[in-house]
Protein backbone atom coordinates (compact mmCIF):
# COMPACT_ATOMS: atom_id res chain seq x y z
CA UNK A 1 0.00 0.00 0.00
CA UNK A 2 1.40 3.34 -1.04
CA UNK A 3 1.91 6.02 1.59
CA UNK A 4 0.10 9.32 0.97
CA UNK A 5 2.26 11.87 -0.78
CA UNK A 6 3.58 14.54 1.57
CA UNK A 7 3.13 18.12 0.50
CA UNK A 8 6.05 20.39 1.28
CA UNK A 9 5.65 23.83 2.78
CA UNK A 10 3.43 25.22 5.45
CA UNK A 11 0.17 23.46 6.33
CA UNK A 12 -2.84 24.76 4.41
CA UNK A 13 -4.50 26.04 7.60
CA UNK A 14 -1.42 28.10 8.45
CA UNK A 15 -1.30 29.63 4.98
CA UNK A 16 -5.00 30.45 5.18
CA UNK A 17 -4.59 32.00 8.61
CA UNK A 18 -1.69 34.18 7.41
CA UNK A 19 -3.69 35.27 4.36
CA UNK A 20 -6.63 36.26 6.56
CA UNK A 21 -4.46 38.25 8.97
CA UNK A 22 -2.65 40.01 6.13
CA UNK A 23 -5.96 40.86 4.44
CA UNK A 24 -7.33 42.17 7.73
CA UNK A 25 -4.33 44.44 8.15
CA UNK A 26 -4.82 45.88 4.66
CA UNK A 27 -8.52 46.53 5.27
CA UNK A 28 -7.72 48.21 8.59
CA UNK A 29 -5.09 50.41 6.99
CA UNK A 30 -7.32 51.42 4.08
CA UNK A 31 -10.75 51.65 5.74
CA UNK A 32 -10.13 51.95 9.47
CA UNK A 33 -11.74 49.87 12.18
CA UNK A 34 -15.27 51.04 11.33
CA UNK A 35 -14.75 49.82 7.77
CA UNK A 36 -13.48 46.41 8.84
CA UNK A 37 -15.92 43.56 8.25
CA UNK A 38 -15.64 39.80 8.06
CA UNK A 39 -17.16 39.94 4.57
CA UNK A 40 -14.44 42.28 3.28
CA UNK A 41 -11.68 40.21 4.85
CA UNK A 42 -13.11 36.96 3.47
CA UNK A 43 -13.24 38.42 -0.03
CA UNK A 44 -9.71 39.82 0.15
CA UNK A 45 -8.23 36.63 1.61
CA UNK A 46 -10.27 34.28 -0.62
CA UNK A 47 -11.47 32.55 2.53
CA UNK A 48 -14.85 31.51 3.83
CA UNK A 49 -16.60 33.57 6.50
CA UNK A 50 -17.18 30.39 8.50
CA UNK A 51 -13.43 29.78 8.62
CA UNK A 52 -12.77 33.28 9.94
CA UNK A 53 -15.49 33.03 12.58
CA UNK A 54 -14.14 29.67 13.68
CA UNK A 55 -10.74 31.18 14.47
CA UNK A 56 -11.86 34.67 15.53
CA UNK A 57 -15.23 35.01 17.28
CA UNK A 58 -15.22 38.81 16.85
CA UNK A 59 -13.73 41.38 14.52
CA UNK A 60 -12.02 42.95 17.56
CA UNK A 61 -9.95 39.81 18.17
CA UNK A 62 -9.25 39.53 14.46
CA UNK A 63 -8.05 43.15 14.28
CA UNK A 64 -5.70 42.79 17.26
CA UNK A 65 -4.28 39.52 15.95
CA UNK A 66 -3.69 41.14 12.54
CA UNK A 67 -1.76 44.00 14.14
CA UNK A 68 0.43 41.66 16.17
CA UNK A 69 0.98 39.45 13.12
CA UNK A 70 2.39 42.50 11.32
CA UNK A 71 4.61 43.57 14.22
CA UNK A 72 5.67 40.28 15.84
CA UNK A 73 9.31 40.54 14.75
CA UNK A 74 9.77 44.08 16.10
CA UNK A 75 7.87 44.22 19.38
CA UNK A 76 10.82 43.30 21.56
CA UNK A 77 12.21 45.01 24.64
CA UNK A 78 15.97 45.65 24.95
CA UNK A 79 18.13 44.64 27.89
CA UNK A 80 21.32 46.68 27.77
CA UNK A 81 21.89 46.83 31.51
CA UNK A 82 21.02 50.55 31.53
CA UNK A 83 17.41 51.62 32.12
CA UNK A 84 17.94 54.90 30.26
CA UNK A 85 19.31 53.10 27.21
CA UNK A 86 16.60 50.42 27.37
CA UNK A 87 13.87 53.06 27.27
CA UNK A 88 15.65 55.04 24.59
CA UNK A 89 16.07 52.06 22.27
CA UNK A 90 12.55 50.79 22.86
CA UNK A 91 10.96 54.19 22.25
CA UNK A 92 12.99 54.83 19.08
CA UNK A 93 12.05 51.39 17.73
CA UNK A 94 8.39 51.92 18.59
CA UNK A 95 8.42 55.32 16.91
CA UNK A 96 9.86 53.81 13.72
CA UNK A 97 7.18 51.12 13.75
CA UNK A 98 4.37 53.62 14.27
CA UNK A 99 5.56 55.92 11.48
CA UNK A 100 4.64 53.36 8.81
CA UNK A 101 1.28 51.74 8.03
CA UNK A 102 1.21 49.98 11.36
CA UNK A 103 0.83 53.28 13.13
CA UNK A 104 -2.26 54.03 11.04
CA UNK A 105 -3.69 50.63 11.95
CA UNK A 106 -3.05 51.14 15.66
CA UNK A 107 -4.60 54.61 15.46
CA UNK A 108 -7.67 53.10 13.78
CA UNK A 109 -8.00 50.52 16.55
CA UNK A 110 -7.52 53.10 19.31
CA UNK A 111 -10.32 55.08 17.76
CA UNK A 112 -12.51 51.99 17.45
CA UNK A 113 -11.87 51.07 21.08
CA UNK A 114 -13.86 54.13 22.17
CA UNK A 115 -17.09 52.47 21.04
CA UNK A 116 -16.19 48.77 20.96
CA UNK A 117 -15.70 47.28 24.47
CA UNK A 118 -14.31 44.01 23.06
CA UNK A 119 -11.62 45.88 21.15
CA UNK A 120 -10.84 48.09 24.14
CA UNK A 121 -10.36 45.02 26.32
CA UNK A 122 -8.26 43.17 23.73
CA UNK A 123 -6.00 46.20 23.19
CA UNK A 124 -5.72 46.75 26.91
CA UNK A 125 -4.79 43.15 27.66
CA UNK A 126 -2.46 42.50 24.74
CA UNK A 127 -0.92 45.87 23.87
CA UNK A 128 -1.12 48.30 26.77
CA UNK A 129 -0.87 46.06 29.85
CA UNK A 130 2.33 44.15 28.87
CA UNK A 131 4.12 47.37 27.88
CA UNK A 132 2.97 49.19 30.98
CA UNK A 133 4.08 46.26 33.13
CA UNK A 134 7.54 46.17 31.52
CA UNK A 135 7.93 49.94 31.76
CA UNK A 136 6.86 49.99 35.40
CA UNK A 137 9.23 47.17 36.35
CA UNK A 138 12.13 48.80 34.51
CA UNK A 139 11.48 52.24 35.96
CA UNK A 140 11.08 50.90 39.52
CA UNK A 141 14.39 49.06 39.13
CA UNK A 142 16.02 52.29 37.95
CA UNK A 143 14.64 54.15 40.95
CA UNK A 144 15.85 51.42 43.32
CA UNK A 145 19.30 51.53 41.72
CA UNK A 146 19.56 55.28 42.23
CA UNK A 147 19.58 55.98 38.48
CA UNK A 148 16.69 58.47 38.68
CA UNK A 149 16.50 61.90 40.23
CA UNK A 150 15.17 61.86 43.75
CA UNK A 151 11.39 61.94 44.07
CA UNK A 152 10.65 60.73 40.52
CA UNK A 153 7.18 59.17 40.19
CA UNK A 154 7.53 56.07 37.92
CA UNK A 155 4.10 56.38 36.27
CA UNK A 156 4.55 60.10 35.61
CA UNK A 157 7.98 59.38 34.12
CA UNK A 158 6.49 56.76 31.77
CA UNK A 159 3.77 59.20 30.69
CA UNK A 160 6.42 61.78 29.83
CA UNK A 161 8.47 59.27 27.84
CA UNK A 162 5.65 57.65 25.84
CA UNK A 163 3.11 60.47 25.61
CA UNK A 164 4.76 62.10 22.57
CA UNK A 165 4.26 58.86 20.60
CA UNK A 166 0.69 58.02 21.53
CA UNK A 167 -0.86 61.50 21.65
CA UNK A 168 -0.47 62.12 17.88
CA UNK A 169 -2.14 58.76 17.14
CA UNK A 170 -5.17 59.71 19.23
CA UNK A 171 -5.55 63.03 17.42
CA UNK A 172 -4.80 61.79 13.90
CA UNK A 173 -1.46 63.55 13.59
CA UNK A 174 1.81 62.08 12.27
CA UNK A 175 4.16 60.34 14.67
CA UNK A 176 7.20 62.57 15.34
CA UNK A 177 10.28 62.17 13.16
CA UNK A 178 13.51 60.58 14.35
CA UNK A 179 14.96 64.05 15.03
CA UNK A 180 11.87 65.13 16.98
CA UNK A 181 11.78 61.96 19.08
CA UNK A 182 15.47 62.33 19.93
CA UNK A 183 14.94 65.96 20.92
CA UNK A 184 11.99 65.12 23.17
CA UNK A 185 13.83 62.18 24.71
CA UNK A 186 16.84 64.37 25.50
CA UNK A 187 14.62 66.72 27.50
CA UNK A 188 12.56 63.97 29.14
CA UNK A 189 15.53 61.86 30.15
CA UNK A 190 17.41 64.79 31.61
CA UNK A 191 14.48 65.28 33.95
CA UNK A 192 14.15 61.59 34.85
CA UNK A 193 17.62 60.02 34.92
CA UNK A 194 20.79 61.18 36.61
CA UNK A 195 23.65 62.13 34.24
CA UNK A 196 25.64 59.01 35.18
CA UNK A 197 22.67 56.79 34.21
CA UNK A 198 22.24 58.54 30.86
CA UNK A 199 25.88 58.21 29.83
CA UNK A 200 27.18 55.10 28.10
CA UNK A 201 26.58 53.81 24.61
CA UNK A 202 24.52 56.78 23.40
CA UNK A 203 26.59 57.44 20.28
CA UNK A 204 26.59 53.76 19.37
CA UNK A 205 22.83 53.55 19.90
CA UNK A 206 22.18 56.60 17.73
CA UNK A 207 24.32 55.15 14.99
CA UNK A 208 22.16 51.98 14.92
CA UNK A 209 18.97 54.09 14.73
CA UNK A 210 19.99 55.95 11.57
Amino acid sequence: MREPRRVRGRPRSEKSRDAILEATFVVLRERGYDGLSIERVAAAALAGKATIYRWWPSKAELAVDAFFHATKDELVVPDTGSAAQDFRQQIMALAALLRDGRGAVLAAMLGGARTDPLLARALGERWLAPRRAWGTRRMLAAVAAGDCHEGIDPQAALAVLYGPLYTPLLFGRPVPSVHQVRAVLAIAMSGIFRPSARSGRVAETQKRER
